[in-house]
C-alpha cells in the first residue's frame, strides 16, 4: 500500500505512522485529496455537458412563426370556404327557428301571421293590423347569403300555406320547408 505521508515522502510498504497523531493526519490528508480530486473531476464534467436554456433563441422563433404563416396561407382558402358551410347552415337553423316563433306567437296571440322574404332578409307581419313582429336582415353577417321571395302564412290555429324558402350560398343550399299543418324542416 503506497501513501502520502505528512512530511511529503512516500510510506514504504510495510512503514506505519509512527503515533496516533500521525495517522489521524494520514487519514484528514487522504480524505482532503479525495474531496479535491472529486471537485476537480465535476468541473471537467460539467465542461463536457452543455447546458441547456430554458427559453427560444430570436432565431427559433422567426423559424416557427413563418411556418406558420406559410401554413396559414396555404389553408386560408379552405377555412373560407368551410366557414361559408357552418354560415349556410346557421342562416337555415335561423330561418326555422324564426318560422317556429311565428307560428308559436299566431297560436299564443289567436291571429294570422305571416313571414315575407326578400332577397337576404325577412319580416314577421300581424296580419290583422300590419305590425312588424320581428325583421331581420342576413347582410352584415352573411352577405353572401341568397333567401327566395316567398311569403308563409300562419292562421291562428298554427295552420300554415305551406311553402319551402331556399337559403343559398357559393357553399351550397339549404331548403326550410313549412307543412301544412305547420312543421318547420330543414332539408
Amino acid at each position: 500500500m503506497v501513501s502520502h505521508l505528512l512530511d511529503g515522502r512516500v510510506a514504504e510498504k510495510n512503514e506505519k505512522p509512527d503515533s496516533r497523531g500521525d495517522a489521524s493526519q494520514w487519514i484528514i490528508r487522504f480524505f482532503s485529496f479525495r474531496d479535491s480530486a472529486n471537485k476537480i473531476l465535476s468541473k471537467w464534467r460539467g465542461a463536457m455537458i452543455k447546458k441547456h436554456s430554458p427559453g427560444l433563441t430570436l432565431v427559433e422563433l422567426i423559424i416557427v412563426l413563418a411556418v406558420m404563416m406559410i401554413g396559414l396561407a396555404v389553408a386560408m382558402p379552405d377555412i373560407a370556404t368551410f366557414s361559408s358551410g357552418y354560415k349556410l347552415k346557421a342562416a337555415a337553423r335561423e330561418v326555422a327557428t324564426d318560422l317556429q316563433f311565428t307560428r308559436i306567437l299566431a297560436v299564443k296571440e289567436n291571429k294570422a301571421f305571416q313571414v315575407i322574404f326578400g332577397s337576404n332578409s325577412y319580416q314577421v307581419i300581424r296580419l290583422s293590423d300590419g305590425i312588424v313582429a320581428k325583421s331581420r336582415s342576413f347582410a352584415p353577417e352573411y352577405p353572401d347569403l341568397n333567401l327566395t321571395s316567398v311569403a308563409i302564412t300562419f292562421d291562428s290555429r298554427g295552420i300554415s300555406n305551406g311553402n319551402t324558402v331556399t337559403i343559398a350560398n357559393a357553399r351550397g343550399t339549404k331548403n326550410v320547408s313549412v307543412a301544412p299543418t305547420g312543421r318547420v324542416k330543414i332539408e
